[in-house]
C-alpha cells in the first residue's frame, strides 16, 4: 500500500519560528539592558541594601508586566494575521459545501492576487480552483440529468428501475400511466407492489439473481383500458460501485400491441386474399373441365349455362383484383388530385353506374344537396359513392329506400348515406372496416362482394385528411357519414 506524501508548510512554520525567536531575543535584550541600568543608578549611589532590593522587587514587576503587555499585543497581531485566512478559508470551505459561493468574486481576487502569507495564498487559490472545477461538473451533472429526464419522459415506452432489494429507484410518467402509479410516496414502493404480472417479477429478480439481461413478452391490462395489451420488456441489470455485483435492474416496456395486430390482420389478409382468390378460379377450373367433357361427348345443351357461371366467376375475379390494386394503390401513398367538384353531378354519374342494380331490386335511390361543392378527387369521391351505395342496395329488403345527404358543416363538407334496413349489430360494428370482413359470409359472396368495399372507403377518406363512421341499430337501418375537411 503507498502511503499518501505529506505536506508540511516551511514558509509559515519559519515565519513565525523567527519572529518568536526574534520578539524573544529582543525581550530578553531589553530586559538585560533594563535591568543593567537600574542596577548602575541604585547601586553607584550607595545606601541602604535592603531599600535597593525593594526598589529592584518593584522594578521588575513593573518591567514584567511591561513585557507581559508587549507580548500580548504582539501575540494578538500574530494570531490576528495567521489566524485571519484560516477564517477565510473555512468560509470559502462551507460555501464550496453548499456550492453557493460567488465565484467571481473568488476568481477575480485570485487574478489580482490574494494578500495572504506563504501557503494560505496556495491554499486559498487550490480551494478557489476546486470550487470552480465543482461547480462546472455540478452544472454538467445537472444538465444532463435533466437531458435525461426529459428524454425519459418524451419515451413513449414505459421504463422501470429497481434495487437490490426490489425497491423503485424512478421511473417515467409512462410507466406511471402504464400500471396506474400515482406520485412516488415517502417510502420507496416495492417492485410487487407496482407490477403484479408473473412473467415480469419473474423477469426482475432472475435478471437480479444472474446479472444477466432478459427479453421477456408479457400481456396484461394497462392504463384505463380493459382489453390486455401485448409488451416486449427488456430487463437489464445495474451495476453498483463493484462491477461484478448487480446494484438493481432497470426495464424498459415496449407496447407492441399494435405492431402485432398488424401482423394479425397481414396473416389474415393474405388467408383471406388465397380464400377469395382461389374460391372463383377453383369454381372456373371445374366448369371449364366440364364444358371439354360435354363438347368431347358432343353434349351442348348445359354449355350456355356453363359459360354464364364461367363469366360470372371471371366478374367476381376481375372485381377483387381490382379492388385490391385499388387499395395497394391507396396505401402505397399515390396522391389525390383534388379538385373544387360539383356533388350532383358526380353523385349523378355514381348513381347511373348502379342504376340496373337498383332496378332489379326495385329500391328507391334519393340525393338531397344543401353542398354543392365539395374539394375532392373526382374519381374517388365516384368510389366512395359506389361502394357505399351499392351495399345498401345488397343487404336491405327490396322495396326499401336509400338517402344520399350532402351538407355543409363549417369549412367541412359531409356525405351521408342512410338507409331503412334491418341495421348492424353492435358486436360487428368495430370491425365492418377491416378487409374482407363480413357480417354474413355467404350472404356477401352470393351478392357479389369482395369484401374490400368499405376498407376502402375507409382509406379514401384517410387520404383525404377525413373520416368516416357508422351509426346504426339493428332493425333501425344504417347510415354511413363521410366528413371531407
Amino acid at each position: 500500500m503507498i502511503r499518501p506524501q505529506r505536506y508540511f508548510p516551511w514558509k509559515i512554520a519559519r515565519k513565525l519560528y523567527f519572529s518568536q525567536l526574534a520578539f524573544v531575543f529582543f525581550a530578553l535584550m531589553l530586559t538585560g539592558y533594563s535591568l543593567r541600568y537600574f542596577a548602575y543608578s541604585e547601586f553607584s549611589q550607595g545606601g541602604d541594601v535592603a531599600v535597593h532590593l525593594a526598589r529592584l522587587d518593584n522594578y521588575l514587576m513593573s518591567l514584567f508586566f511591561t513585557i507581559m503587555a508587549c507580548a500580548a499585543l504582539y501575540l494578538l497581531l500574530v494570531a490576528r494575521f495567521y489566524a485571519a485566512p484560516l477564517g477565510r478559508l473555512l468560509q470559502k470551505a462551507r460555501e464550496l459545501r453548499r456550492l453557493d459561493a460567488p465565484i467571481d468574486q473568488y476568481e477575480a481576487e485570485a487574478d489580482e492576487g490574494i494578500e495572504e502569507p506563504h501557503e494560505w495564498s496556495d491554499l486559498e487559490r487550490a480551494l478557489t480552483r476546486i470550487h470552480k472545477d465543482l461547480r462546472g461538473k455540478t452544472d454538467d451533472l445537472f444538465r444532463e440529468r435533466e437531458e435525461l429526464t426529459a428524454l425519459i419522459g418524451a419515451l413513449s415506452d414505459g421504463i422501470l428501475a429497481v434495487d437490490a432489494k426490489e425497491n423503485a429507484l424512478f421511473y417515467n410518467p409512462q410507466f406511471a400511466l402504464m400500471f396506474r402509479v400515482t406520485k412516488m410516496p415517502q417510502r420507496a414502493l416495492r417492485l410487487g407492489e407496482m407490477i403484479r404480472v408473473p412473467e415480469v417479477l419473474d423477469g426482475y429478480r432472475e435478471v437480479l439473481r444472474t446479472g444477466e439481461m432478459k427479453f421477456i413478452t408479457a400481456s396484461f391490462n394497462a392504463g384505463e383500458t380493459d382489453q390486455a395489451r401485448h409488451y416486449s420488456i427488456a430487463i437489464a441489470p445495474l451495476r453498483g460501485k463493484e462491477l461484478e455485483k448487480t446494484g438493481g435492474a432497470i426495464a424498459v416496456f415496449h407496447d407492441v400491441t399494435e405492431l402485432k395486430a398488424s401482423e394479425q390482420i397481414r396473416i389474415e389478409f393474405v388467408a383471406n386474399a388465397s380464400h377469395e382468390l382461389r374460391t372463383p378460379i377453383t369454381s372456373i377450373k371445374g366448369y371449364v373441365e366440364t364444358v371439354r367433357d360435354d363438347l368431347k361427348n358432343k353434349r351442348f345443351d348445359a354449355i350456355p349455362q356453363f359459360f354464364d357461371i364461367i363469366s360470372k366467376n371471371v366478374d367476381r375475379l376481375t372485381f377483387l383484383v381490382n379492388d385490391l390494386l385499388d387499395l395497394s394503390t391507396l396505401e402505397s401513398g399515390s396522391e389525390l388530385k383534388k379538385a373544387m367538384i360539383a356533388t350532383r353531378e358526380v353523385t349523378d354519374s355514381a348513381l347511373k353506374q348502379l342504376e340496373v342494380k337498383r332496378a332489379s331490386r326495385n329500391q328507391e335511390l334519393v340525393p338531397h344537396f344543401s353542398a354543392e361543392t365539395v374539394m375532392a378527387d373526382p374519381a374517388r369521391v365516384e368510389q366512395v359513392l359506389i361502394n357505399l351505395v351499392s351495399n345498401a342496395i345488397k343487404y336491405i329488403p327490396e322495396g326499401r329506400r336509400v338517402d344520399i345527404f350532402w351538407e355543409s358543416a363549417g369549412e367541412s363538407t359531409i356525405l351521408r348515406v342512410k338507409d331503412n334496413g334491418p341495421g348492424i349489430s353492435p358486436e360487428h360494428q368495430h370491425r365492418l372496416f377491416e378487409r374482407f370482413y363480413r357480417v354474413d359470409n355467404g350472404r356477401s359472396r352470393d351478392a357479389g362482394g369482395t369484401g374490400l368495399g368499405l376498407a376502402i372507403v375507409k382509406h379514401i377518406m384517410l387520404k383525404h385528411g377525413g373520416q368516416v363512421k357508422l351509426n346504426s341499430r339493428a332493425g333501425e337501418g344504417s347510415e354511413f357519414v363521410c366528413v371531407f375537411p
